[in-house]
């Protein structure tokens, strides 16, 4: 008996560690630098706000509900893009429409990352592509950027895509300070390391 609960005890021990979705903070960017980033993979799908529309047609908004590597399954409450801009590509025939995004992506555990992007969607097949730049965070992500290329389908109405990139985090160690003796109208600020 004591062998058999030992067994149970290390088959679950050796599960949970193999899982980030037992701890989803342990992300494993603490080591990620711009000369060693870490890949970073999504598996998301939109659920478009039926009322936002561009018009195109197309979903102006959409919360993002899904599953990534630094964060394990996201809080779809909290995560969401906007359409800010878009235009027709000219070149195209009207085939090809091209939006300007931003975003923000958010863990069970409440910390978050930012995007931005570019992503041309055929409109004749309903496919897109696109580039996606990530450009800092809350929590453990405060520091992180990096970028992922997407491709995706809303041939059955609902937009679902994968990504992958490289993220890293910034020096954290560079912070802006007020120089003492510019208290005025003109300050300045200077950046100095910890």
């Amino acid at each position: 008996m004591k062998k058999l609960v030992s067994l149970i005890f290390a088959l679950v021990l050796i599960s949970g560690c193999a899982s980030d979705h037992f701890f989803p903070g342990s992300h494993g960017l603490s080591k990620a630098t711009i000369d060693y980033p870490k890949t970073h993979k999504v598996w998301f799908e939109g659920i478009p706000d039926p009322v936002n529309k561009l018009e195109c047609g197309l979903p102006a908004s959409c919360r993002i509900k899904g599953h990534c590597n630094l964060m394990g399954d996201i809080y779809s409450e909290k995560s969401k893009f906007n359409v800010w801009h878009w235009y027709l590509d000219p070149n195209s025939s009207g085939q090809k429409l091209i939006e300007s995004v931003e975003g923000t992506i958010t863990g069970m555990n409440g910390d978050s990352y930012f995007f931005t992007g570019i992503i041309t969607n055929n409109m004749k097949d309903k496919s897109f592509s696109g580039l996606m730049y990530i450009n800092g965070g809350t929590g453990s992500l405060t520091c992180i950027d990096g970028e992922c290329y997407m491709t995706g389908s809303a041939e059955t109405g609902v937009p679902k895509w994968t990504a992958e990139g490289n993220v890293y985090l910034r020096n954290p160690s560079i912070v802006p300070i007020d120089v003492p003796e510019n208290q005025n109208e003109n300050q300045t600020t200077s950046f100095i390391e910890k």
